[in-house]
Order: C-alpha cells, then structure tokens, then sequence
C-alpha cells in the first residue's frame, strides 16, 4: 500500500508538470538598481571619477565612420569631446553652466544647443548613471517592447532630477543593460560586453526607428580613473568668454 508520503509527493510533482512554467516577478526599481549596480562592477563602478574612450559612429550608407574621443568628468559633470571638423580638431566642452569650442588658438562660447547635446550624452551614460547616488529607477512606463528582438527583458525608466531620463531593458539573467526605448518607435541594443578594468561596459550598439537601421556604432581605447586627477579643465584664456549662466 503506497505511504501518504509517497501519494503526496506524487501530487506535488503532478501539480508542477501541468502547472506550466514558473515565472519569476521582475525585481523592484530598488532591487534592480542594486543588481545592476553589482552586475556592471560594483565598487570598481562606484568608484569611478572619469572614462576616457573613443567612439565611432556610422550611419546607413556611410563608407567610413566617424571618430570622436570622449572625455566623461563623472566627478564634476562635465564631457569633453573631440573630433574632425571643416575647421580642423575641434575640442568641445560642457559643464557647471558653461560651454566652449576651441579649434587651434581659438576658443568660442559654445552654442547653448550643442551644449545640451553635450550634457545629454553625459547624463544618459551608463557608467554616470549608474556611479551617481541621485539617478532614480522607476517602473517603466506602458507601451515597452515586448516582442522579438527585446522579448524578455525588464524595463524600467532611468533618470535623475531634472533630466527626463529613458527607458532600458535589463537581462533577467545578467542584469546588464541590453536595451533602450526613447518612446514612440525609437530604440537602441547593447552588445559585446567585456569587463574593462572591473567594469562591464558595452562596445558596441545599435539604434533604430523601428525595424529600420539608423545608426551603429563601437567603443575602443577605454580608460577608467578613481583618482580625481583626471578632471577636464577650461583654459585660462577661455574663461572671461564662459562666465556661468
């Protein structure tokens, strides 16, 4: 005669094989901020003062890409980036409510727009984001992709005070950031990530309107400081053209 024990674990096993799969809640916004946090590096990533890397970016139809070498001041919200121009190699700068262009010895208040442009890529880097005690992850708003290539993943809406943020969608597994959404049909994926200097970062990404491609891009030469040596400073003779605002 079969024990109740036995009969009842019967029905235990039963139960979980017609039960379906076992789905597991999404992390609170707190939870999640805290995993990402340990994910992409934990004290290595806290720690951080400033990123030095070199962006290339290429558009649909491109033949070339286009470079630039960023400067992330996490310490003193400031970004410095450096390019090509018709003019020549052009350093732009942005930070603590002021902004300037320098191309060979001539420096120029940068264009209020650009400067925004500027503070923008800072704010909505990852390694900022997530290294700064204000940023704030809150449950995402509705209409989140959910079907192929972003199915099963966890979106949360990122920001911090005064910044309107976005949207990403972290790996339930991994906890990494590998998708963002703008609103509407705007949306970006991360890829190939490698752990640089204790730091899990994405080189490559992905932007798109939709199902169509409208720009990629990849990331090399990365350099983390914890010191706070490595802040970006205006020159002396550019500073009586960039009183702040």
């Amino acid at each position: 005669m079969i024990s109740v024990r036995i009969f009842a674990g019967l029905l235990l096993a039963l139960s979980s094989l017609f039960a379906g799969p076992h789905v597991t809640a999404a992390a609170t916004p707190s939870e999640m901020l805290a995993q990402m946090r340990a994910a992409h590096g934990g004290e290595a990533l806290m720690s951080l003062t400033s990123a030095r890397m070199r962006l290339y970016t290429r558009n649909p139809g491109d033949k070339l890409p286009h470079v630039a070498d960023m400067h992330y001041d996490f310490q003193n919200k400031a970004i410095a980036k450096e390019e090509t121009s018709e003019g020549g190699l052009e350093r732009k700068i942005a930070g603590a409510g002021r902004g300037y262009s320098f191309i060979g010895g001539h420096c120029a208040p940068l264009p209020e727009a650009e400067e925004n442009r500027m503070m923008r890529s800072l704010y909505s880097n990852f390694l900022f984001l997530l290294s700064n005690s204000q940023t704030i992850l809150a449950p995402a708003d509705p209409g989140a992709p959910t079907t192929a290539p972003y199915a099963g993943l966890d979106w949360y809406n990122i920001y911090r005070p005064g910044w309107k943020g976005f949207h990403i969608g972290i790996d339930p597994e991994t906890s990494l950031i590998s998708a963002l959404w703008f609103g509407g049909k705007s949306y970006g994926r991360e890829f190939e990530y490698r752990r640089i200097d204790g730091v899990m970062w994405p080189f490559r990404f992905e932007m798109y309107e939709g199902n169509k491609l409208v720009s990629s891009g990849h990331f090399s030469d990365l350099v983390f400081s914890r010191t706070g040596d490595d802040e970006i400073k205006v020159p002396d003779y550019c500073m009586q053209l960039l009183t702040p605002k």
